[in-house]
């Protein structure tokens, strides 16, 4: 599962490699072959030399134009060491495997994107040796998704399109749509993607809206979230069940005590204080 949006940004296309061919049609109006079969080939480009190399994700595709080697790289701000790596994963990966290899870079900044998309070359500035041509998606060219029946097309490709625009001071306006499309899909399916989406949004106000979204889900999604949801729940039953017994018995309870138990989220000191509510004579007994 994805924990931070870097990371998500490249493990989606391992749950779904067919995404790559659509993603490619739906935003760059490239002819990319439909994919019939994948495997997950080892990231770890690393030769006799003591320089790790490692690419994020890389998958062997099998298409009707025959087998293809799919790089996926998200890339967050213009680094121009990358088109060294980039250049070096590429060669590695067809000199190993004898079959093309293509580049997708996610960027989910604007600039970014246009950088990445070149011309990135190696070499002697006027005569370069080496040009990089990666497929660049970004949040100038992926689409912004706001209307729930676009969303639910392909959830997949909606998750990453909402990846891409996470820095977008927008982006809050993309999650309903989501989670409404997601909540479609049967519930093991979509309690996957509305934590993947979570780690892949990173910590913030947005991932914040977004877990706020996700504890009004009406199935049984077990993330932390759900949890933590279901927790503030018994809390919140357990807090009103005290003071209802100190009220009806009439029981003195100073707003001290009263703020005292509602700000408590101690299940078991909640449940301790609900025991005892039916007999203590003033709210100070509880404690």
């Amino acid at each position: 599962m994805a924990k931070i949006p870097h990371e998500a940004m490249h493990r989606i296309f391992r749950d779904d490699p067919g995404l790559f061919t659509r993603t490619l049609r739906r935003v760059l109006a490239a002819d990319f072959p439909e994919i019939e079969e994948v495997s997950v080939i080892d990231t770890d480009l690393t030769t006799t030399e003591a320089i790790e190399r490692r690419a994020d994700t890389v998958l062997k595709a099998k298409t009707a134009a025959g087998n293809v080697l799919l790089v996926i790289e998200p890339q967050t701000d213009k680094k121009e060491s990358k088109v060294r790596s980039w250049a070096y994963y590429l060669s590695f990966l067809e000199n190993k495997y004898e079959i093309p290899a293509a580049l997708m870079v996610l960027a989910p900044k604007a600039g970014t994107a246009r950088w990445a998309r070149g011309p990135l070359t190696l070499g002697p500035p006027d005569r370069p040796s080496m040009r990089v041509f990666p497929y660049v998606c970004g949040p100038d060219n992926m689409p912004f998704i706001t209307e729930p029946e676009q969303a639910a097309e392909d959830v997949v490709f909606t998750v990453l399109a909402l990846l891409s625009h996470r820095l977008n001071p927008d982006v809050e306006k993309a999650l309903r749509p989501l989670a409404d499309a997601l909540d479609r899909l049967e519930p093991a399916t979509a309690s996957y993607w509305f934590e993947f989406t979570e780690g892949g949004l990173g910590e913030g106000c947005t991932q914040d809206t977004w877990r706020n979204i996700m504890k009004t889900m009406n199935y049984g999604y077990v993330s932390e979230t759900r949890r933590e949801a279901h927790a503030e729940a018994r809390a919140e039953a357990l807090t009103e069940a005290i003071l209802a017994f100190l009220d009806d018995r009439e029981v003195p309870v100073s707003d001290a005590d009263r703020e005292r138990v509602l700000n408590c989220s101690d299940l078991d000191l909640l449940r301790n204080w609900v025991m005892k509510a039916p007999y203590v004579a003033d709210s100070a007994e509880l404690y």
